[in-house]
């Protein structure tokens, strides 16, 4: 088994529970994620995941779990009083 999405149990009951807590504070979704590398494969999901996070300022890397831009908003990231929480 390579993949979450490989076993008979999938999503299970502990992907769910990280997959709620993803969504939640990372506006993001491990299910969909395996899903999509599923049915479209790892390289299209990649390919995908690249553009998703680019910075639009900078073309650095953003954070998925704060949703910062670790080359050209670290400052922001230094002030944060909770570092892994997106700004609502």
């Amino acid at each position: 088994m390579r993949f979450c999405y490989d076993c008979e149990d999938f999503p299970c009951h502990r992907l769910k529970t990280l997959d709620k807590r993803y969504r939640t504070f990372y506006h993001m979704s491990m299910i969909d994620n395996l899903e999509y590398i599923r049915d479209n494969g790892i390289n299209r999901f990649l390919e995908r995941e690249e553009e998703e996070w680019r910075c639009p300022e900078c073309g650095g890397v953003i954070c998925c779990h704060n949703g910062l831009c670790y080359q050209c908003q670290l400052d922001r990231l230094r002030q944060k009083k909770h570092k892994y929480r997106w700004d609502e």
